[in-house]
């Protein structure tokens, strides 16, 4: 299997009910279509050398979805890190959730789908190097055409 790509998400929600279920439907369909195991397994050939039977978590990622008063009392910040032991990144990235508040669903996905791969392109871009089996260059692209059917509702 040529899977290299696992995200997750941790999310207070909303500041109303109906926002929350909103903002979890979003994320819900966000990480479902990226963590989508037919669509990697389509890329994974064009990104990594080894054989496939080989293949390895390289990103490992978590979205953390938070009131912006919650991350500034918990002092939180997105941050990524190489292992090379695992030869993986991590990426951990926090997002503020009171600019979604009053957004449509649609807004939201959107909104949310730009500041996520906006995120991932630097810190991907940035440890590109480090990698040994994952072509992070030739991934940008891949997952900026995902992230943009992700945003039209298109998977």
């Amino acid at each position: 299997m040529g899977i290299f790509f696992k995200i997750t998400y941790d999310s207070y929600g909303g500041k109303s009910i109906e926002k929350a279920d909103i903002n979890n439907k979003v994320l819900d369909y966000i990480i479902d279509a990226l963590n989508d195991y037919t669509w990697q397994e389509s890329i994974s050939s064009k990104l990594t050398n080894l054989d496939q039977k080989y293949s390895h978590i390289a990103l490992g990622t978590i979205l953390r979805f938070y009131l912006l008063q919650n991350i500034e009392a918990g002092n939180l910040k997105s941050f990524a890190r190489y292992i090379k032991k695992d030869e993986k990144l991590v990426i951990d990235q926090i997002i503020a959730l009171d600019k979604y508040e009053t957004l449509s669903e649609d807004e939201t996905r959107k909104m949310l789908c730009e500041e996520i791969f906006n995120y991932f392109e630097e810190i991907i871009l940035k440890y590109k190097d480090r990698f040994q089996d994952f072509d992070a260059v030739t991934f940008i692209p891949l997952q900026k055409e995902r992230f943009e059917k992700i945003k039209e509702q298109k998977i």
